[in-house]
């Protein structure tokens, strides 16, 4: 196995360790019920979901701009080594007593920043030593090992918190977790640094231009920053649902937010089959009218009964599957769409609109769900919203090509 070979595992390993760590603290029904069980209402507890993908909308290109001039690897190591710092600090909230929420919250918003800076220079790593005819199915497995990974561990995260679990029960679930998310700095650290065919340079606002000039690039990440908005805030709007709206067990709601990552595991699994299959268009088309249909479905979902809960299930795991499909090509189109000399400043700018739209979907939802217009209980109306935004947005981009 030749060297290249080697840092593509070393840094599937590292994003296997990351993404179980992140997924926890970020994006799954422990932060969740964790933050509920520390006093944090809906609209906090999901707002605890939306703060790194907000943070990487809104700072990835500064980084991007810090990594250029400081050193892509010794910003990417500072970063993940802090994030760490912080993670254990969130997991330590519960010992601040009444300051117990702030913390949290305060501690998981450091954490993001910090990622930003992992985000913001993770991309330029991988194509240091990962050649162009490689780099859709490569993306594909790396991201089917790191959901597998969060899969087996929400799994065993599910079995071990029972069906009412303590604080202290979640926060040893956090804790395995964030050790876990540790791994992604040891793995990383084990990746030589490879020669840069064009040097990057270093003017952030000409660089800057460069990438809104990118006619592609620009109108295709205009395009992923709308579908973001109108369904990424679908998953913790569904969990918060079943749990407020429909009574669901804790340990079952854990079990949700594994068929979630099942989905999207399944997604980067087909990838690989489904890009042989289709052209890049037809294909995105596809996996928006699956977005569509899962969002329709929790809709119409009224009652826990099993036959509900299932198709509740099954809504979750087809719009992850659609989620990691279209990540797969949003990240492949990125790094083959950005310009050489300019591959920082494009790939940052890419993933603004990204994960700005990520972000701003999940904070326009708590917030939604803290006022008087918009409860737990009309949730349902929130997701046909969802749905008609979805449907008008592929419209009009199919229109208007």
């Amino acid at each position: 196995m030749n060297e290249r070979r080697k840092s593509e595992w070393k840094a599937i390993l590292s994003s296997c360790c990351g993404f179980t760590g992140e997924v926890a603290l970020t994006d799954s029904a422990v932060i969740l019920l964790f933050a509920a069980g520390l006093g944090a209402g809906d609209e906090l507890a999901m707002l605890t979901t939306s703060l790194l993908p907000l943070f990487n909308g809104l700072l990835l290109i500064p980084m991007a701009a810090l990594a250029v001039r400081c050193g892509g690897r010794r910003l990417l190591n500072i970063a993940c080594a802090t994030a760490s710092c912080f993670y254990f600090a969130a997991v330590a909230a519960p010992w601040f007593g009444a300051a117990a929420v702030p913390v949290l919250i305060g501690a998981i918003a450091l954490t993001a920043f910090c990622l930003t800076g992992f985000i913001a220079t993770w991309f330029p790593l991988l194509e240091s030593f990962l050649p162009p005819r490689r780099r859709a199915p490569y993306l594909s497995r790396m991201r089917f090992c790191h959901q597998l990974s969060g899969v087996i561990f929400l799994c065993l995260a599910a079995a071990a918190a029972g069906k009412n679990p303590s604080i202290g029960r979640l926060q040893l679930i956090l804790l395995a977790s964030g050790i876990l998310f540790c791994g992604r700095l040891f793995w990383i650290r084990r990746i030589p640094e490879y020669p840069v065919p064009v040097r990057e340079a270093p003017e952030v606002v000409a660089g800057l231009r460069c990438a809104i000039a990118n006619r592609p690039l620009r109108n295709f990440s205009l395009y992923l920053f709308g579908m973001n908005l109108f369904g990424y805030a679908t998953v913790p709007a569904a969990l918060l649902f079943l749990k407020t709206g429909l009574q669901v067990a804790d340990n079952l709601l854990i079990l949700f937010s594994a068929a979630s990552l099942a989905g999207m595991l399944t997604g980067y699994r087909a990838m690989p089959h489904l890009l042989r299959r289709f052209r890049t268009p037809r294909l995105l088309a596809l996996l928006h009218g699956a977005y569509i249909t899962a969002v329709l479905i929790l809709f119409f979902i009224r009652s826990g009964s099993a036959g509900a809960l299932a198709a509740a299930g099954f809504a979750l795991a087809l719009h992850s599957f659609a989620t990691a499909a279209i990540s797969v090509i949003a990240s492949a189109e990125m790094m083959n769409l950005a310009k050489p000399g300019n591959k920082t400043m494009a790939m940052a700018f890419s993933g603004t609109l990204f994960y700005g739209g990520y972000g701003l979907s999940r904070v326009i939802g708590s917030f939604l769900l803290g006022s008087v217009f918009c409860t737990t209980a009309t949730l349902p109306e929130f997701f046909l919203a969802e749905a008609a935004a979805l449907l008008a947005l592929v419209l009009f981009r199919y229109r208007g090509t």
